[in-house]
């Protein structure tokens, strides 16, 4: 998931339109599924302080 990563990495418009040249914008939402039938997992990098 890049949501957040703006502008490091082109949105995704969420229109079907080029991610270059969109204008529209469609909300999008994000699941992780977490159950026994669907397993994942989520990695962060750890920097030292």
């Amino acid at each position: 998931m890049s949501s957040g990563a703006h502008p490091l990495f082109n949105r995704n418009p969420g229109t079907g339109e080029s991610l270059g040249t969109a204008t529209g914008l469609s909300a999008a939402d994000q699941e992780i599924f977490h159950d026994a039938e669907h397993p994942s997992s989520l990695v962060l990098p750890v920097s030292p302080v």
